[in-house]
């Protein structure tokens, strides 16, 4: 017996970095059989990739609007979601964020970590004297630094804690090892566990990994022992090519770390799926 399978993490031209149709999406989506998708376009209230990340009401507004026309004509099969950057105070606030969105608008909210201190944690300036490992453990202990005072009702997941994979950093094969951060994953997986709140597992990482690796079994067994029940599991897709990149992989992962759910959400309620 095999799961469903799921997308939680797509970006259409309302991302800064997108350019897809929502059309396009779900038209991709239907043809890969997936049951549901939930589009998550990127709102930040910083600007230290240019002025365009910085969204406005306005676009905020166009965003909401489209998710809903879209959800209507799917009858559901798209789900309203949105990926949240956490502040980095160049220029934008906790309270700005908060002034911009009402959470209640969407089906599923991630929180993710995009911008650091007025840089990517994807370029050669983060990784300039710090090693894969360092890189990784600095990144997630920025995320412990700033979930803190992020309100828990602003998210249900927190985004891809491998994103520094896709970076600068030279390495040829970038795989993350538990040991890398373990310290700071325990503080992270108590502080998501003891909210209700729980992480996803984002296949884009496994593009910058050589052949067809995966890695994170090893923090996934982790969070479960900790006492995590379940994990979204999304594409991060920018393009339509990408759109449920390695999906059963990622719930087989879930499954051998002995996760016993994956979740889907409809109107910030989560939806559990038995990992079969």
């Amino acid at each position: 017996m095999t799961n469903n399978l799921f997308d939680y993490h797509l970006h259409s031209f309302h991302s800064p970095d997108g350019s897809m149709e929502l059309e396009t999406i779900v038209q991709r989506a239907r043809e890969l059989g997936l049951t549901e998708i939930c589009i998550t376009d990127h709102v930040e209230v910083d600007s230290s990739y240019g002025d365009d990340w910085q969204t406005s009401p306005e676009t905020l507004r166009a965003l909401l609007n489209d998710l809903k026309r879209m959800q209507e004509l799917t009858n559901g099969f798209v789900k309203k979601g949105v990926e949240l950057g956490f502040p980095d105070y160049n220029p934008g606030t906790v309270k700005d964020m908060v002034s911009l969105v009402n959470p209640d608008d969407f089906d599923f909210i991630i929180v993710s970590l995009h911008q650091y201190h007025g840089i990517s944690p994807l370029t050669d300036t983060f990784f300039k004297e710090r090693t894969l490992a360092e890189a990784a453990a600095a990144y997630i202990k920025e995320i412990n630094e700033r979930i803190r005072e992020f309100p828990t009702e602003y998210y249900d997941v927190l985004g891809h804690i491998d994103f520094v994979v896709k970076g600068s950093h030279g390495y040829d094969d970038p795989s993350l090892s538990l040991s890398f951060f373990e310290e700071e994953l325990r503080e992270l997986f108590r502080f998501l566990i003891d909210k209700g709140k729980s992480l996803e597992v984002n296949t884009s990482a496994y593009r910058a990994l050589p052949g067809h690796k995966l890695h994170g079994l090893d923090w996934l067994t982790l969070f479960a022992q900790m006492g995590g029940e379940y994990v979204t599991i999304g594409s991060d897709a920018h393009k339509k090519e990408q759109i449920g990149y390695r999906l059963a992989d990622a719930l087989d992962l879930v499954r051998a770390a002995g996760i016993p759910y994956f979740a889907t959400f409809d109107q910030r309620q989560a939806i559990m799926h038995k990992v079969k």
